[in-house]
C-alpha cells in the first residue's frame, strides 16, 4: 500500500494540525490508529496521506521507529500491523521494526 505524497501549499498547516491531535494520545492509541489504517488501506486521499505522515512522525518521536515508511520524502508505504512490547515496536509476528537511524 503506497501513496505518492506531493505536498500542496496547505501541507504544513494540515500536517501540524494532525501532529497536535496525535501528540496528546497515548502510544497504545497511536498503534490502534495505525493498525486501523492497515485494515482500511491507502485509499488515495490527500488528507489520509498527510495524516499518515503525521502519524509516522509521532512513531519516530516516541520510538525512533515507524511502521510507515517514507522513501525519498515522497513515497508513503504502510507495512503490517504492529504491537508494542517492552517499549519496542514489533510486527505481530514478533519481528522488530527497523530503527530509523539504522535502516
Amino acid at each position: 500500500m503506497e501513496y505518492i505524497l506531493i505536498q500542496r501549499p496547505d501541507f504544513k498547516e494540515l500536517f501540524l494540525t494532525q501532529i497536535k491531535k496525535l501528540e496528546i494520545l497515548p502510544s497504545e492509541k497511536l498503534i490502534e490508529l495505525y493498525n486501523r489504517q492497515v485494515e482500511v488501506g491507502i485509499v488515495g486521499v490527500y488528507r489520509q496521506a498527510v495524516y499518515l505522515a503525521a502519524l509516522r512522525k509521532q512513531f519516530i518521536d516516541r520510538f525512533n521507529q515507524s511502521p510507515i515508511e517514507l522513501k525519498k520524502d515522497i513515497l508513503l508505504t504502510l507495512t503490517n500491523k504492529i504491537k508494542v512490547q517492552n517499549g519496542i515496536l514489533k510486527y505481530m509476528n514478533g519481528e522488530i521494526l527497523k530503527n530509523v537511524n539504522n535502516g
